[in-house]
């Protein structure tokens, strides 16, 4: 029989997924043109390389935990 993710594995993974997403775009966008929500800093064209790598480090920390969670037996 084939157990359930818990809520604990499938938030895990949520937030994996949304700390990754973010990770790239801080990387690959420029500060000026990033979306109101996420800081857009005036006449700044360098990307937010730290902050990204950050991210997307986070993001997938998170979702290795998700899945050896999900895996356990």
């Amino acid at each position: 029989m084939r157990k359930h993710p818990s809520i604990l594995a499938s938030a895990a993974g949520v937030v994996g997924a949304v700390l990754v997403g973010v990770g790239v775009v801080y990387v690959t966008v420029a500060c000026q043109d990033l979306p109101g929500i996420l800081g857009p800093t005036p006449g700044d064209t360098s990307p937010r390389t730290a902050l990204g790598v950050v991210g997307i480090v986070l993001g997938l920390g998170s979702l290795g935990v998700a899945f050896a969670w999900v895996r356990r037996p």
